[in-house]
């Protein structure tokens, strides 16, 4: 509804779909409803583009705010591109037959590792999909 230029600002206001919805409005709704609820309650919360950063904000601000389950649910929207999902993106920038040297990282007592031995013992928030546990 919000795309359709027709449609008058009056509607667009009151017909949103709950990923247009402040999520933080919905904490805060969540939270007030909470000392009228004997145990808990499964909230659900949306996000288009989910990430380390904002997930974290997210579920920070709800325990905050006093509730105990402050992401029961996740609801993001699927990848409807296909090659978001099937094609390598790194395979995409490098020509056929290129070899690329690995880089190495600096480590604590002065030694080196490759850095794909760093990315599986640190996450970059810069770059979630990198991370197993990041990219969901």
């Amino acid at each position: 509804v919000q795309n359709i230029p027709e449609v008058p600002q009056n509607l667009k206001d009151l017909y949103k779909t709950a990923y247009e919805i402040s999520q933080k409005a919905i904490i805060d709704m969540a939270a007030d409803r909470g000392a009228f609820i004997c145990q808990s309650q499964s909230l659900n919360l949306f996000l288009e583009n989910p990430n380390f950063a904002k997930m974290t904000s997210m579920h920070f601000y709800s325990w905050k705010a006093g509730l105990k389950t402050g992401m029961y649910y996740l609801r993001s929207k699927a990848a409807t591109d296909a090659i978001k999902f099937t094609v390598d993106k790194s395979k995409l920038e490098q020509p056929a037959g290129a070899k690329v040297a690995e880089p190495a990282m600096a480590v604590a007592n002065g030694s080196t590792m490759s850095a794909d031995a760093a990315a599986q013992i640190a996450c970059s928030l810069d770059d979630p999909d990198s991370c197993e546990m990041c990219s969901g």
